[in-house]
């Protein structure tokens, strides 16, 4: 169960929502953690599972880290991905060989790939040979500036 603690922020109460409404639930997760949801479903596609199971828990009680699960929902990974999250596995090796592909074009070196947080954007940094492991100054990579500035 869940209770509303003093300064606790709201929490959705689970057992109620689950029980009349499992659909809005799913879609509320799907658009708060689509990232987290894609990750999965593309490990259970490349896994080559039939089922990916999906969990819903709540904590017993705010002030305790203990859990309790809800309810639990198995899906085929393929639809899963395809109905609910508008993945399409031939897209998603496309890009990936489409990113594949300009690496390998780039001269030999160490590159950092990161994707920007609030934009289907990626960005591609080199970093210096003479640069240290674990620090954190990177220049970004000459090309990468200029796709940029077409843009």
């Amino acid at each position: 169960y869940q209770r509303r603690v003093h300064g606790y922020p709201k929490v959705t109460d689970w057992h109620k929502k689950l029980e009349t409404a499992t659909g809005a639930v799913l879609a509320t997760e799907i658009k708060n953690n689509s990232c987290l949801l894609a990750k999965w479903t593309v490990k259970a596609i490349l896994a080559g599972a039939d089922v990916m199971k999906l969990g819903y828990v709540a904590r017993t009680s705010p002030l305790k880290p203990d859990h309790s699960i809800l309810q639990v929902q198995q899906y085929n990974p393929l639809q899963f991905a395809r109905q609910n999250l508008a993945l399409n596995p031939r897209n998603m090796w496309a890009i990936t060989k489409h990113v594949i592909d300009y690496l390998t074009k780039l001269p030999e070196g160490k590159y950092v790939l990161l994707k920007d947080p609030n934009k289907q954007i990626l960005h591609l940094y080199e970093v210096p040979a003479d640069q240290e492991e674990g620090s954190d100054e990177e220049q970004p990579n000459q090309e990468e500036e200029e796709e940029e500035a077409q843009d």
